[in-house]
This record gives C-alpha cells, structure tokens and sequence, in this order.
C-alpha cells in the first residue's frame, strides 16, 4: 500500500532549531561521536529514572547502528520525556544489543532493544525510497521509529510500574502512548509518529496477501491497523495542517473517520492525562 504523503514534507530532525517559545522537548543536534563504541560492554546512567546500557556489538553492522544510535539525540529525548512526564518509581533499564527484543520484561523492569531493529529499520526505509519520495533520509526515519518504539515499550513499564488498569488491549494503549507524547511534547513529534506509521506500513506491505492464525491470536493489532491508527491520532492533533494525512481512505468513510479521529485524539489524550505528570495541561 502507500504510505502517508501529506506529512512529508518536513524538517530533518538533525537541522532543528530550538525552540524557545514552548514547552515541547526540542530535537537536538549531538555533538558526541564515538569511533570505537561498544567494543566492551557499557553502561551509559542518563538519569537515575533511566539507565541506558549498551552490550558487546558482535558484528561491524552492530557497532554501525550503536554508533548511530549513541550520537543522535533519542536517547536525550526519551530519557528527557520520562522524566518530565512519566517518571518510575522503579528505575527503569534500557539496553540494547543482544538477540531479543523489541520488548519490555516486566521481571527484570528492562527495555530491550537488538541493534538489528535499527539495522531492519533503515532497510525498510531504504528500500521503500523514502528520501527520494518524502525527502527524509532512512537514518532519520528509523531514529524516528526507534524513538516511537522506546516510548512504546515505556508505556508497558510506566503500566507495570504505576499499576494503570487497562481495559483492553494493552498493546492498542501504548501505541496511544508512545503517539500522544511525541504529538504533545516534542517538537515535530507528529512528524516522528508519521514516520513509525509508515514503518508499519512497509510491514504489512511486506507480508504476504493473508493472515497467519498466529498473527490472529497476537496480542498485537495488525500492522495496517496500527499504522491508520497513528496517522488518525496525527489527524485529530491538528485536521488543518493535516488535512490530506487520511485520503487514503475510501470516500465513503472519510468524512466519518476525520470526525473520529479528532474525537479519538482528545479522548485518548485526556485518558493519559491522568497519569502522566502534566500538571500544567490538567489544570486546563
């Protein structure tokens, strides 16, 4: 299927400007380069809400997406979003590398992230012309679903950790999660949710013509539904300045989704707002 085109048009996530007129986390440029990265095992304390740590990178291929991952600013970001807006009150571990993953385990309260997600992500994105056809690199658009994919998993631990009751699917919840801090807090975060919807996309593209049962009794919604569930968060944010996000679909339904989706966004959005620490928006 094609994915999103009306949202493409934007601002590299690594020429950012900051800014200093709200409160949105800006994305910013790092200035660190590591050449020999994770050539031993290390252990990166971000805060003392998170603790990021990096295993042995195995291959050249490993220490390439450590590499790019430890010098773009996603971790700054995650970590800078936990601890304004869902803090633990169980200090959190994320670690990349190793085999499995992406996941949360709730026995040991970790993320875990194999640095061949990066590696598969950047595929996608390459081999789906996403330069080409949006003007956005695949570096960017797999940072883009790797940050989204942090906040998806954070969400399982901010739910283990707070004891949140979810009524339904909990995968569905964080997936809101994850999209309504980037839309809420991070500039050009509509942008970055955009990006792990398409990545979504080119997953169900990538799949054959029909369902497997195991993809029936998964606790996941399946990838194209994940992915219009996005863009109909993105949608309802701002239906201005996202006014062509959802033409895809069928005319016959168009005008009812664009009237749910801004429903949805406010619905799901003020549903979170209980947990996350925004005091400032509650008070609105």
């Amino acid at each position: 299927m094609n994915v999103s085109s009306s949202a493409h048009t934007i601002k590299s996530m690594y020429n950012f400007q900051a800014n200093q007129t709200n409160n949105k986390i800006p994305k910013m440029k790092s200035h660190s380069a590591f050449a020999s990265l994770l050539l031993f095992a290390a252990t990166a304390s971000a805060s003392e809400n998170i603790k990021i740590e990096y295993r042995p990178a195995e291959t050249a291929d490993d220490r390439f997406a450590a590499q790019v991952i430890e010098s773009s600013e996603v971790n700054d970001i995650f970590v800078q979003l936990s601890d304004d807006y869902f803090p633990f009150d169980n200090p959190l571990t994320l670690t990349y590398g190793g085999e499995d993953g992406p996941l949360y385990d709730p026995e040991t309260h970790t993320i875990h992230i194999p640095y061949t997600f990066y590696l598969e992500s950047f595929n996608y994105f390459t081999n789906n012309k996403y330069q080409e056809r949006y003007g956005k690199s695949p570096k960017t658009g797999a940072l883009d679903t790797l940050l989204h994919t942090l906040l998806h998993e954070a969400g399982h631990a901010y739910i283990a950790d707070q004891n949140i009751p979810v009524l339904g699917k909990e995968e569905d919840a964080v997936d809101n999660f994850a999209t309504i801090l980037l839309i809420d807090y991070v500039d050009d975060g509509a942008d970055v949710a955009i990006s792990a919807a398409d990545m979504f996309a080119f997953e169900s593209d990538d799949r054959p013509d029909y369902y497997d049962f195991g993809e029936y009794i998964d606790e996941h919604s399946f990838d194209l539904q994940r992915y219009f569930s996005t863009l109909c968060l993105v949608y309802g944010s701002d239906p201005e300045q996202y006014k062509a996000l959802l033409n895809e679909v069928e005319k016959d339904y168009l005008r009812d989704r664009k009237e749910f989706c801004q429903f949805n966004y406010g619905n799901i959005r003020d549903n979170w707002l209980h947990y996350l620490q925004d005091n400032e928006l509650k008070e609105k």
